[in-house]
């Protein structure tokens, strides 16, 4: 199982060491991108590959520097090293910038994409009425601010790390638990915008679950649909 496991790992990898040389042909790199747009694992993958690629050319620039010191060979020698070194080093940096703009470009759109996927989902909260002092308007005031980053901010990490802890102590923090269906349901919009949708789906399907004939319920539904469709 593990061998065949490792044939078919060496075949993704020939295929993404093909597209960062630009050996492909025009049909067959469309057709990969189009492939690394849905298949995750694929994309992780050839970002892992990119990343080996610009340590190589950091490195193999400071090799070459270093082989220009150091080299005390006739003259064909050093000329057929520096040679090699020029050709990887073309090779290295010339496949990372390819594919960091490639995921660049890529990830831009992704995240436009899962931003006007939930943009319609959001809830204003309002907490001007909200009296101050009180341990309950604390807690208010506080979940308000971190659902209000979830609209407002791009990179969403920590935000969904407190959200995470908060919806983890709803069944023994009695305090947020009046207010479990938003965070739940602010939750699942910030795994999504982070593209996590496989980490919104079983809070989505919960919430669903819980409050049927509810418009949450609805919402829940709305959305589930949607995001299944941009895993």
């Amino acid at each position: 199982m593990d061998k065949e496991k490792d044939i078919l790992t060496d075949c993704v990898d020939e295929r993404i060491e093909s597209f960062l040389r630009g050996t492909m042909s025009s049909d067959e790199e469309e057709a990969f991108k189009q492939e690394i747009k849905s298949n995750p694992e694929l994309r992780n993958r050839a970002m892992e590959m990119t990343a080996l690629a610009k340590g190589l050319c950091t490195y193999e620039s400071d090799k070459e520097k270093s082989l220009k010191n150091s080299i005390v060979a006739d003259k064909s020698t050093a000329k057929e090293t520096r040679t090699r070194a020029h050709t990887f080093l073309w090779w290295a940096c010339s496949a990372a910038a390819v594919c960091v703009i490639f995921f660049s470009v890529f990830k831009a759109q992704r995240y436009r994409t899962l931003e006007e996927t939930i943009s319609p989902y959001y809830t204003q909260y309002d907490i001007s009425n909200i009296s101050r002092g009180g341990t309950d308007s604390t807690t208010v005031v506080h979940l308000y601010s971190l659902f209000e980053q979830i609209q407002t901010q791009h990179n969403v990490t920590n935000v969904i790390k407190e959200l995470e802890s908060i919806y983890a102590s709803l069944n023994s923090d009695y305090s947020y638990h009046p207010y479990a269906n938003d965070i739940a349901w602010n939750l699942a919009l910030a795994y999504i915008k982070d593209d996590q949708i496989d980490k919104a789906i079983p809070i989505l399907e919960k919430l669903k679950e819980e409050n049927q004939d509810s418009p949450i319920s609805v919402k829940s539904d709305e959305l589930l649909q949607r995001i299944k469709d941009l895993r």
